[in-house]
């Protein structure tokens, strides 16, 4: 996974010249097969939680915990790793404010071809400490309870038959879907948006590591507030701080200078999309549960697999329907400005159809059919069965 990963960062695009068939092919190949091997690390280790332990409370710390290196992991990818392609990259370099006063950096355009170089170094450094992470890992990880024989061949059928047996799973394989695709709507769109609706593309960094801030440091309030409120309210709760703080980007687009709406808004939008599609993990175990108090077959990895696939249709759909929207409204990202239609199709796509896909999401939660009880009360039915 790590060597395929190594091989999106090459700067293949210098290398193949005007051949935009071999670019494409190169890019489709490689993502796909990292994509791939990524999901045979993923999909075992996300079905582990399930069977690790029942109890709800247990499930909401372990995904807590789970969530809040998922969410530094976010944070050295999405915010600390453009800074430093910038840094590393000699073109167009010059010191630059990064939003911390009037602080400067020497940073570079890292959205220039000619930082096809630094992409690379920067990466290869990740490169070498996630591979260190990992082995680490694995060396320190042990078995307790081994598989005893030889586990049976899971078929497509499979899928299909736990998904279409099962409401729950098909309320919460809904509900991944999308979450996760107005998730990386925000993802595909909010540079250009800044960029472009903001102008003030110097405040990137200073941004973005304001919006880590709940989905690292605040993550401890997750099973709390999940106990106070119920976990049902726990999502309408999350998912109303998601567009509140969409709402404040978009009076910070009226308002350019206003960096505090920048600021808050980003925070609140953030808080409330981590722990939205953060927690959201926590409902696996229970309808794993619920499938095996209804057929006497605890299928962890079937499910885990078909939550895979829907995180990987939102995730599609989250990075390929922004792209048709900005090219419809008439976005040319070789240009300084863009146009009046340009900056309403940005708006729409940060801003007004993840909101809508958030009061979706709303509704679908409050249809997921499975309490703490219905939950309590399958478990110990389960462990009479012997």
């Amino acid at each position: 996974m790590v060597i395929l990963a190594a091989l999106l960062f090459l700067p293949v695009g210098t290398w193949l010249g005007t051949n935009m068939t071999l670019k494409i092919t190169w890019a489709f190949v490689s993502y796909l097969a990292t994509a791939l091997v990524y999901s045979w690390v993923n999909i075992p280790y996300g079905s582990l939680m399930a069977g690790l332990t029942r109890d709800n409370d247990e499930i909401a710390k372990l995904t807590t915990t789970r969530m809040t290196w998922a969410n530094t992991g976010n944070l050295l990818v999405y915010t600390l790793f453009p800074l430093f392609v910038q840094l590393a990259t000699s073109y167009q370099n010059k010191p630059t404010t990064f939003g911390v006063g009037n602080l400067k950096l020497p940073l570079g355009n890292y959205a220039s071809p000619h930082a096809a170089g630094a992409w690379f170094g920067v990466f290869a450094i990740y490169m070498v400490l996630g591979a260190i992470g990992l082995y680490i890992t694995f060396k320190t990880s042990h078995e307790r309870v081994l598989p005893e024989g030889d586990a049976p061949q899971v078929k497509f059928s499979d899928l299909l038959a736990e998904f279409t047996s099962s409401r729950p799973l098909q309320i919460l394989g809904l509900f991944f879907l999308v979450g996760f695709t107005f998730m990386f709507f925000g993802n595909t769109v909010w540079p250009f948006f800044v960029q472009y609706n903001v102008g003030h593309p110097e405040l990137m960094f200073m941004i973005g590591l304001i919006g880590s801030i709940p989905g690292i440091f605040l993550v401890f309030l997750w099973p709390i507030i999940r106990k106070w409120i119920g976990k049902k309210m726990f999502f309408e709760l999350f998912l109303a701080i998601f567009i509140l703080g969409s709402v404040m980007l978009f009076f910070w687009d009226k308002n350019p200078n206003n960096t505090f709406l920048g600021y808050a808004g980003r925070f609140l939008q953030q808080w409330g999309l981590t722990a939205a599609t953060g927690f959201m993990w926590a409902l696996v175990p229970e309808v794993i549960t619920y499938n095996e108090h209804k057929s006497g077959k605890r299928v962890a990895g079937i499910i885990n697999a078909l939550m895979g696939l829907f995180f990987k249709i939102g995730l599609a759909l989250g990075g390929i329907i922004p792209g048709y929207m900005l090219a419809a409204s008439g976005f040319d990202a070789t240009k300084m400005h863009q146009s009046a239609g340009a900056l309403a199709g940005l708006v729409n796509a940060m801003i007004w159809v993840p909101v809508i896909l958030a009061v979706v999401a709303g509704i679908i939660m409050w249809m997921y059919p499975l309490s703490d009880a219905d939950v309590d009360r399958m478990n110990k039915e389960i462990a009479a069965r012997g």
